[in-house]
């Protein structure tokens, strides 16, 4: 080691596993050189593997074991379970030769890569364990699109997004291997895409002082629940010409449109291509949006090719697979398979997370705070019975003494009750609200039609008992969309008492 420079960092990969160290280099950002030590080869070969990085990402390596690219080649590293390595800042150890494979190299998708062939279970073992009984969820505003996951594995990761569990449940959930799950846990867990949730809830981000008018857009402030759009560059600036502003502005114009295309139209191929018109596509457009190929006038776009670039490479191994490409196509058919699509979906799915979250405010009656997050939750899916009046019943929970946004409760209600006639929730919120504003006859309507649907439905189950002790009856119950009710009310108050005396 005379011959090298001061070392940043060192130590073995018998304590630290070389994933772990690119996540580390990967995520201070650091250029230099990786030096890799091996005790497994005969006298007179090569002892050493050195990998270079520019800014956090693997751009060349001098391997001991031939490779043809570079990402193939660093994927053996993976698997050494011991043996030093040392990180040299600013140093190129690389240079050049026959070893050598250089490429810019996506550390996250390399990761998720050495995990589908040999591994080191053991480790990822030992990091699933520390996670116990605990639920795991994702983590809020993580990117997955980064990960490089294949469509089987994302599918995998939606069971956590629609509910989080303990890895034991979701090992037994997936329709992937235990062993690939444990894996894929491990992965998201390393890279900060999960994290263990107690079940306790953060408390959402307050509305703006403009009062309930005031839109979570026009105050800046981030949803807990739609899948946020990804940042798309500006127009070129003024100090470009000629070639150079033309190529910006053709980055811009992909990095906006490539959202709303499925993988298909990424890569400019018909559904019934066959494999090796993918890949001749897929070889073409490399050549185009590598970010490598990027000029240095035009770094400022760097992250937007890589997006672009990462798009393409997924659609690139997601056609290639005849089961990704079928699980894919019936995506497509369906009306999806866009990014915009995905985030789409994602927002619906956290919202019906994020809903479960409002019930629990509702019960420590947090009104407000349940009010600001339910708001979020209906601005992502309007036509959804339960929130919309679960944002109606809580407006009414705090301005009950006000006249000001009566109209609004009550079209909202109505409307909830339109859209699923038969949830006893929607119609047993719409009494609360009649009966408070001097209609209780029709409250009471909703209220026997909310017990007729669901007898565990307490709350409704008393307003119909107080209104029979005062001696009231409805003459009918509501049944929605302008369509009579299953069942009489009145009935119904006779199977809840008894009913009269036959005579």
């Amino acid at each position: 080691m005379a011959d090298l420079p001061a070392p940043l960092a060192e130590g073995d990969l018998a304590k630290t596993p070389f994933a772990h160290v690119l996540l580390h280099i990967r995520g201070k950002g650091y250029s230099g050189s990786l030096v890799l030590w091996r005790t497994d080869v005969a006298e007179g070969q090569p002892r050493q593997d050195r990998v270079r990085f520019e800014r956090g990402a693997p751009v060349a390596a001098a391997l001991t074991e031939p490779a043809s690219r570079l990402d193939r080649g660093l994927l053996p590293l993976f698997a050494r379970d011991a043996g030093p390595y040392a990180f040299y800042e600013g140093a190129d150890l690389v240079g050049t030769g026959d070893r050598v494979r250089a490429g810019r190299v996506d550390v996250l998708p390399l990761i998720a890569a050495s995990l589908r062939g040999s591994s080191r279970d053991d480790i990822a073992g030992a990091i699933v364990r520390r996670f116990g009984d605990a639920h795991l969820r994702l983590s809020r505003g993580f990117d997955l699109d980064a990960l490089g996951l294949l469509p089987e594995e994302r599918s995998t990761v939606d069971l956590l997004r629609a509910k989080p569990m303990p890895a034991a449940e979701l090992r037994k959930l997936s329709p992937l291997a235990p062993r690939t799950v444990l894996r894929l846990i491990y992965f998201l867990a390393i890279t900060g895409a999960i994290e263990a949730w107690d079940g306790k809830l953060s408390g959402p981000p307050r509305r703006s002082q403009g009062g309930p008018s005031g839109s979570r857009a026009e105050s800046g402030e981030r949803s807990a629940v739609r899948q946020p759009a990804p940042e798309m560059p500006g127009p070129a600036p003024s100090s470009l010409s000629g070639a150079r502003r033309e190529r910006w502005e053709e980055i811009r114009a992909r990095a906006i449109a490539i959202e709303a295309e499925n993988y298909f139209e990424m890569l400019g191929v018909e559904r019934s291509a066959k494999d090796t018109d993918i890949k001749k596509a897929y070889l073409q457009l490399v050549k185009q949006w590598h970010p490598d190929r990027l000029e240095p006038e035009l770094s400022e776009l760097r992250p937007f090719v890589e997006r672009v670039f990462r798009y393409l490479t997924r659609a690139n191994e997601t056609l290639g697979d005849p089961a990704g490409r079928r699980t894919y196509l019936m995506q497509v058919q369906e009306g999806g398979g866009t990014p915009e699509k995905e985030r789409e979906v994602a927002s619906i799915v956290n919202a019906a997370m994020e809903f479960r979250k409002v019930e629990v405010l509702i019960r420590r009656r947090e009104w407000q705070a349940a009010l600001d997050l339910v708001e979020q939750i209906v601005d992502v899916a309007p036509d959804e019975a339960d929130y919309l009046a679960t944002q109606a019943y809580l407006m009414y929970q705090i301005d009950a003494g006000s006249t000001d946004r009566r109209p609004q409760i009550l079209a909202a209600l109505e409307r909830a009750v339109e859209l699923a006639p038969d949830n006893d929730k929607v119609h047993y919120y719409r009494g609360i609200a009649l009966k408070r504003w001097g209609s209780a006859e029709q409250a009471l309507e909703h209220f026997a039609r909310a017990a007729e649907l669901n007898p565990r439905n307490i709350e409704a189950l008393r307003e119909v008992r107080l209104a029979a002790m005062r001696g009231s009856t409805p003459p009918s119950a509501p049944g929605g969309k302008g369509k009579p009710a299953k069942k009489d009310a009145a009935s119904f108050f006779g199977k809840l008492f008894g009913g009269g005396k036959k005579k």
